[in-house]
């Protein structure tokens, strides 16, 4: 569940989506809760269904099974979710933070199958983010752990949505890229990136394409948000000694004209063994990360606990 929409899947055990649907997401606590529940109930029809995941982007209790902070979803916060929808489903619903979800995912059946010990990183309009260990999701104490993009990597960087300044979100997202741009192009209006700024709102899918196309200077806007993230990326080498940093979201359809200068940093910054060991590339899921990783997470609430092999 994000800002926009509600999507909701029945997934195998083998991670195949059987059936899937889509709708809007309301502003009110009364009308999100009834959608929810709609669309869960439309997808579990003619299926045997053992359990729902609620995947939403947000600080989670996971013991109350409530959203206590969602920058772009302030009507799901402080709602009792179980309590609401469970009779309302049928079958018994987890709580999860959307990019715990979206690691999950790709820990299960996507870039980090192969190994126990994964760090996920999703770049869209903000930066969310997972750590899973000897196979084993890392919520912390209340559930709330794992809030990747909110690390501070530059103490006097801009404004993040979180308040906080200099965080990994603010320098390294969507939004961080279209701000940039913004502020180039007005700095030189007889770019491409100026000229078309003076048409419309630069959008980070702009960026990309100028940079496809050779533009230097929108060549300069990927290569700093990959250098960012490359920061924020080597202190989570330095600490999680992954295996494998995967790395999702929109903003990753720039491939190597960001992850180039994430790699630099990363090789740069992060201290053998674990810079040696770490292996950074795509996620391979895209969007369905994280519906495959909630349903995942629905066969075993209590932990999210990988028995390797299983």
């Amino acid at each position: 569940m994000g800002g926009t929409k509600i999507a909701a899947g029945v997934v195998t055990p083998e991670g195949t989506i059987l059936k899937e649907t889509r709708y809007p997401t309301p502003a009110s606590p009364k009308r999100l809760v009834e959608s929810i529940a709609r669309a869960v109930l439309e997808v579990k029809e003619g299926f045997e269904v053992g359990g729902a995941c609620l995947a939403v982007a947000g600080l989670i209790l996971s013991q109350e099974n409530r959203v206590v902070f969602s920058p772009n979803l302030h009507a799901v916060e402080d709602i009792p979710l179980k309590d609401e929808l469970e009779p309302r489903i049928g079958v018994p619903l987890t709580v999860e933070n959307d990019a715990n979800a979206a690691a999950w995912g790709e820990f299960r059946f996507g870039a980090g199958s192969e190994v126990d010990h994964l760090v996920f990183v999703t770049l869209g309009t903000g930066v969310g983010g997972g750590v899973i260990s000897h196979g084993v999701l890392l919520r912390g104490a209340q559930g709330s752990g794992g809030e990747l993009g909110h690390v501070t990597i530059q103490a006097t960087g801009p404004r993040c949505a979180c308040g906080n300044r200099g965080c990994l979100e603010a320098l390294a997202s969507g939004t961080a890229i279209s701000r940039c741009a913004r502020e180039l192009a007005s700095e030189k209006p007889n770019s491409a990136l100026g000229r078309l700024a003076a048409e419309r709102k630069i959008l980070g899918e702009d960026v990309t394409r100028l940079a496809r196309e050779g533009d230097e200077l929108a060549l300069s806007v990927l290569e700093e948000a990959g250098r960012w993230l490359g920061i924020g990326l080597a202190g989570f080498v330095n600490i999680f000694n992954p295996e494998v940093v995967a790395v999702g979201g929109g903003v990753v359809a720039a491939g190597e004209l960001i992850l180039k200068a994430a790699r630099e940093e990363v090789y740069l910054r992060a201290r053998p063994p674990s810079r040696d060991l770490a292996e950074i590339k795509e996620a391979t899921l895209g969007p369905e990360s994280g519906v495959l990783g909630a349903a995942a997470l629905a066969r075993d609430p209590s932990s999210g606990e990988y028995v390797l092999g299983s």
